[in-house]
């Protein structure tokens, strides 16, 4: 405890006790904010991948596979303007669920997904700041969607291509703005803190920050762009990994 000198010196001096009060911390300076377009975006090559994942979620001493993901990259010319399709199909059991989307391949702004989900059907259509498309539950009308936010946005669930584009290297931060068709306008955090070496190849450690108190680690090829490896915390002891199966 604290003498009793100490506490007759505060009581008789309250200089002093302002004197220890803590500075407050200077105000937080946030990493830029990157739009579609901006012109850190690197253009997409022309991709012509199929990339395999294996996801295993690990609860306490229990490794519980998940299922198996495919992903198909196309970039397609056709209409004068590079667009990236990619294509995600996650086998689940006897459940498959597809999602499809199509990206500007040269400002990364995304311009049409098409989701089949496990309750649900979903039509997106972008344009610049504008969201238009419909929800389908699978037994229900689909509900239209027409909105216009504040900012062009990413699209939330594609965010592997923009990683992609992005200049990695140790340090790099910014925010991505992203459109959630559950949460609207939302905005990620991504930050390269290392690099190290994963299935043999040379790899940027991305935090990716989704949302408060919600974080996934990202193994980005410094080579290819591929992402080999995410792991993302769902609970104090359920941690689910997604690992690339090597070609």
């Amino acid at each position: 405890m604290p003498s009793t000198v100490w506490l007759l010196a505060l009581s008789l001096a309250p200089c002093a006790v302002h004197a220890q009060v803590p500075a407050a911390p200077p105000p937080q300076v946030l990493p830029r904010r990157v739009l579609p377009g901006d012109s850190s975006l690197r253009p997409l090559p022309a991709l012509h991948d199929s990339v395999r994942y294996t996801l295993t979620m690990y609860r306490d001493a229990d490794e519980i596979p998940v299922g198996r993901l495919t992903e198909l990259w196309r970039t397609d010319s056709a209409s004068g303007t590079a667009l990236v399709l990619r294509v995600q199909r996650l086998q689940r059991a006897t459940m498959q669920l597809i999602d499809s989307t199509w990206t500007d391949a040269r400002t990364l702004a995304p311009r049409a997904r098409r989701s089949l989900q496990q309750t649900r059907r979903v039509l997106l259509e972008f344009s610049g700041a504008r969201v238009k498309g419909s929800l389908a539950p699978l037994d229900a009308p689909p509900v239209p969607l027409d909105t216009t936010l504040r900012l062009a946005p990413f699209d939330a669930g594609n965010w592997e291509i923009v990683l992609r584009a992005l200049p990695l290297a140790i340090g790099y931060a910014a925010r991505l703005p992203v459109y959630d068709l559950d949460g609207g306008l939302r905005e990620y955090l991504v930050q390269v803190t290392g690099q190290t070496t994963i299935q043999g190849e040379a790899a940027h450690v991305v935090v990716l920050t989704l949302a408060r108190n919600r974080e996934s680690v990202v193994w980005v090829s410094a080579e290819t762009g591929q992402v080999l490896q995410i792991e993302t915390m769902l609970g104090e002891t359920t941690l689910l990994r997604q690992v690339r199966v090597r070609p």
